[in-house]
């Protein structure tokens, strides 16, 4: 059925107000008949019955989790005159930041940098990790208090898969600008430094008013691409922190939660301190950042190595493959910590800690 303004739907919310579609559903303005708030509404497209008890199900997951920067869902409901499901949220007056895409400030863009980080950081450490796969201006709202939001962070790889498939569609629009070079790969999975990817063409995006490579994503940059430059307008901290975002290799990103802590530090005027690999392209840009603007610390490792170990990478947390992704598909128990005397012993046969994570992560 087309939904209109004024429909009532479940006899509680009033549609006031289109706000947009995609290829999975819609978004309405409604007014709660019960408690006479102004909510976000955004239906699904008509599953069948398997794929709503899926969406109940992941719902029921997501719902415990709570984060300043994750725009939280209340209630999970089925219209029941066509079996769509639909999810109330806060609504958000300012919209999304894609309007403000070429038009807004440095400090605007480094705050929008680190609530994303924060938000992305904390689903990224739930277990087993949670991979957003579509971080974009479109997907991060503007609450009333100014603090930037994640959205539509509560959908699994498996039901995405099912979407796509009620809604005959492959990707939804513009997705392939903000899918990062692995993505593109022969056994193409999301990990967690593909989100960090998406955040570093939307960084790119919102400062320049265009998405980079040519709007062709991570496939144009494995075919060696250069890296886009932020306009001079910018300093070239910024332009550090984006190209660094966008590196090819995910072991060269930084983590979300490094990310946090830079743009945090960034922020309160004091000493940044770049933590994460770089590679000698990067160097020279924060070499150059810290000629034009001073006040640039770096502790990463300044090598020309192709990869870190795999111990280093393992420490930078960002590489974890294959991680679960949208809602918490399962509840499982964090491994306990291996006993002191292992590294001893490993020390003792001359095995290095690098190595045997090496192969474990093969």
């Amino acid at each position: 059925m087309q939904y209109t303004e004024g429909f009532l739907l479940d006899k509680r919310y009033r549609l006031e107000s289109f706000v947009g579609s995609g290829s999975f559903g819609e978004v309405w303005v409604a007014k709660d008949l019960e408690t006479d708030l102004e909510v976000a509404v955004k239906i699904y497209i008509a599953m069948d019955e398997k794929g709503l008890e899926e969406f109940k199900k992941e719902f029921q997951l997501s719902f415990e989790l709570n984060h300043t920067n994750l725009l939280h869902a209340n209630y999970l409901g089925v219209n029941a005159e066509d079996r769509r499901p639909y999810l109330v949220m806060p609504y958000c007056p300012d919209g999304s930041v894609s309007r403000f895409a070429g038009e807004m400030s440095e400090n605007e863009i480094w705050r929008f940098i680190h609530d994303v980080a924060a938000g992305l950081a904390y689903l990224h450490s739930q277990h087993p990790p949670i991979i957003h796969q579509d971080i974009k201006p479109d997907n991060i709202l503007i609450l009333k208090n100014g603090d930037y939001v994640i959205t539509d962070f509560g959908i699994s790889k498996q039901l995405r898969q099912s979407l796509r498939k009620s809604a005959m569609s492959l990707n939804s629009a513009g997705a392939i600008s903000y899918m990062g070079p692995e993505r593109f790969s022969k056994n193409s999975q999301a990990i967690k430094a593909s989100d960090i990817w998406s955040l570093g063409v939307a960084i790119y995006e919102l400062a320049t008013g265009d998405v980079p490579f040519c709007g062709m994503g991570g496939s144009l940059q494995k075919q060696g691409a250069d890296m886009p430059e932020l306009p001079d307008d910018f300093s070239r901290l910024l332009d550090f922190i984006c190209a660094s975002c966008m590196a090819k290799e995910p072991w060269e990103r930084p983590t979300a939660a490094q990310l946090r802590d830079y743009t945090a530090a960034v922020i309160d005027g004091r000493n940044p301190e770049v933590a994460w690999h770089q590679n000698p392209e990067m160097e020279k840009r924060l070499e150059a950042a810290y000629a034009a603007d001073g006040g640039v610390k770096s502790s990463s490792p300044k090598n020309n190595a192709k990869r870190q170990t795999a111990q280093q990478i393992g420490e930078a947390d960002n590489i974890d493959a294959p991680a679960k992704s949208g809602f918490v598909e399962s509840k499982i128990e964090q491994e306990k910590s291996a006993p002191g005397w292992v590294p001893i012993v490993l020390a003792l046969a001359g095995v290095s800690i690098g190595a045997i994570l090496g192969i474990l992560l093969l």
